[in-house]
């Protein structure tokens, strides 16, 4: 036998979460407020972050970030070593609100 088991509640996803919104609330003594916080000052990459900010795993702390409804895009930025392979690098850019 089985039973009729019901899925849960989809309503009320990110996709349909208001991101233009600033009133996400974050515990300002938690990574994602010191983030939030390096991403308004100045686009950050993930290394620079957790230089900075010594967190272990930046881009983790971004993606709940944005799960929470802030929009954070990764735009190319020249690469600061010259003599590196790579002439671009990817940091993080909190949106403008309008």
């Amino acid at each position: 036998m089985t039973t009729d088991m019901k899925r849960p509640d989809l309503e009320g996803g990110r996709a349909e979460s208001n991101a233009d919104s600033t009133s996400c609330k974050v515990n300002p003594s938690t990574h994602q407020a010191r983030v939030l916080q390096a991403l308004q000052a100045r686009p950050m990459s993930a290394a620079e972050l957790q230089w900075e900010l010594r967190i272990a795993h930046a881009p983790s702390v971004v993606r709940e970030l944005v799960a929470k409804g802030y929009r954070i895009g990764k735009d190319d930025f020249p690469n600061p070593n010259p003599d590196s392979r790579c002439r671009t690098i990817q940091r993080y850019c909190l949106a403008e609100f309008e």
